[in-house]
Order: C-alpha cells, then structure tokens, then sequence
C-alpha cells in the first residue's frame, strides 16, 4: 500500500517522475529506441499503449525502454500527471514528453524537432487538463493513421511532416501552424458589441492533410473539444470560447490567410466534441457567425460515432446534413 504523506499524496506514484540520482551506467542508443524518442515527439505526449501503436512490440518491452530513455533524459514524465498517478484506481499509464536529450537526437537525424527549445521545462509547465486534452488529440490521430492503412486510403501528412509543403516563410518561424487574424468590427457579430479590430490567433490541435494518388490533397484543421469550453461567451478579448474560435477559422478562410500561411489552396475544420446537444450549440453558433454562410467549412463529430464507425465513415455532421463522409471531396 502507498504511503501518505501529510497532504495525503501517496509517495510511491510521485517517485515514479522523478530521477534517481545514482549514477548510470553506459547507454547504448538503438534504432528502436530512436523511434520511440519520434513518436513521443509526434505526438508531444503519450503514454506506452500509444506509444506501442506507433512503434509496434509489447508494452511491457517498450515500457522498458521508455522508462531507460527517461532515465538518460531522452524522454521525460511530466511532473502534472500526479493527480493521475494519485487519484485514480490502479497505475494509469505514464505520460511521456519529449527531453532535452531526445529533441537533440532527433535534430541530428534531421527531424523538425527544436534542440534550442528548453523541452523539460515545457513539459513541466503542462497541465494536467492539457496532458489530458493533447493525449485526447493523439488517440484520434492514431485512429485516424490507422484507417489511413487500410486499401485504397489515402496517404496521412500529419502536422509535423507538413513542413516540407508550408511556404519558406512559414517554414522557418518559429510557430509555423499559428495563423494570426485581424477581424474588423463590421464583420464581428453585433451581440458581441466589438468597439476595436479585433486580433485572434488561431492554433489547431493538429493540421494533416490526405494525399490522393491523383497527387491531390484534402487539409484539415482538427479542434478537440472536451466539452470545458464555452461555446457561446460574448466576450471574444481575453477569453477563450468555441465562438472565438469559429470567427478566427471563418475570417482567415475570407482572407485567405490559409493560402497564404499554410499553403492551403482549401481546408475543413473539424471539431470532435462529447455530445449532439453540444454539436448542436456549435451549429447556432456557427451559423450567427458566418451568416449562415460557408455550410462545408465546419464538421463536427463525437467520439462515440468515431468508435463505431471510424474516422473515415459517415460520422461527420455540417449545418446543412449529417452523415458526411471525410473523403467526400464535393
């Protein structure tokens, strides 16, 4: 049994994101041990069931490693999971980022991963709402790559693997899937009472795009909503909601800004969220925002129509139908 300390947090779950301090013996990087640095780094973080569905093996072998990869600080376990580690029944599986050491690596081979980014220090001002939301975002992506293998799908560039088809410019910011916008007054609804230009910067969860054997793409922007967010906030400066985030989609599509930053000759925004009736609030909400305008920009999904269907089935909802098929390129 876990012993309790005096704010009740039992010691032996904590113990687990922290290094031992005794020294360590030679370590031998392999090829394996390489692509478990990338795909944590693919998906900024997860956990070894995740991690497995990337690399393949056992969880129990890669477990292993990934524990040595933490330890030589390739990897590291976010100090935030410990309400995880904590509060819940049985040993949740540990979350894990990437490390210093492996954003090196992974430079050296030529990977689009940051060796000047101080990574530990980002992974230790992770939140558990937002460990909790970015592992959300990997488990579709991961089902989304799995559908993608089966015949006749299309190819999956996933976020990082677009870089090579952003603009120069793009490429070679600092933040290149961040689109910043300025919507005027005039075209903010007039409930939302917007004095001033108003300054949103849109940043999706995950930007992918499908590769067609005619040598097309579809793009897409995918937005995870874990239903904590407000949809319907008129207070669009200072605070985040699900309007603000339609009018910054909507007003970088009107000014083209996706062309421009992206690359994107057209894309689609699609937002995974818990509930029809929340589904529903998002279509009013889209509806005031655009006019009633730009019906296939938009889809919207729940997790429980992508578990019985797949990412690729008809489980896609716009303002004008349901049942909507992502390959669905009309």
């Amino acid at each position: 049994m876990a012993r309790y300390t005096k704010n009740r947090m039992p010691t032996k779950p904590l113990q687990r994101l922290t290094r031992s301090d005794a020294p360590l013996p030679p370590f031998h990087i392999t090829n394996r041990d390489c692509h478990i640095v990338e795909a944590v780094a693919r998906l900024r973080f997860a956990n070894v069931p995740q991690i497995v569905r990337v690399v393949g093996g056992s969880e129990q072998n890669v477990g292993r490693r990934a524990y040595k990869l933490f330890r030589y600080r390739y990897l590291d376990r976010p100090r935030n999971q410990k309400v995880e580690l904590t509060t819940f029944d049985g040993s949740p599986p540990l979350v894990y980022g990437l490390g210093s050491k492996g954003a090196q690596l992974l430079a050296g081979r030529g990977l689009p991963f940051s060796e000047k980014l101080d990574w530990t220090a980002k992974n230790s001002k992770a939140r558990a709402p937002f460990l909790a939301h970015t592992l959300a975002v990997a488990e579709t992506m991961l089902s989304i790559g799995m559908a993608c293998r089966q015949e006749s799908s299309p190819h999956l560039i996933d976020h990082h693997d677009l870089l090579p088809y952003l603009p120069d410019r793009t490429r070679h910011s600092d933040d290149p899937f961040r689109i910043r916008v300025t919507i005027q007054p005039r075209d903010v609804p007039k409930a939302l009472k917007q004095k001033d230009p108003l300054e949103i910067g849109v940043v999706p969860d995950r930007l992918f795009s499908f590769h067609h054997d005619d040598d097309t793409r579809q793009n897409f922007a995918l937005e995870f909503d874990t239903g904590s967010m407000d949809i319907n906030s008129k207070r669009v400066v200072g605070k985040s909601s699900f309007r603000r985030k339609l009018l910054g989609y909507f007003h970088l599509w009107r000014q083209g800004l996706h062309t421009k930053v992206w690359g994107f000759q057209s894309f689609r925004v699609l937002t995974i969220t818990p509930s029809e009736v929340r589904i529903n609030h998002m279509l009013d909400a889209q509806r005031e925002i655009t006019n009633n305008t730009a019906e296939g920009l938009f889809l919207y999904t729940t997790p429980e129509r992508l578990a019985e269907r797949g990412p690729l089935g008809d489980v896609w909802i716009t303002s004008k139908r349901d049942g909507i098929y992502l390959l669905d390129r009309k």
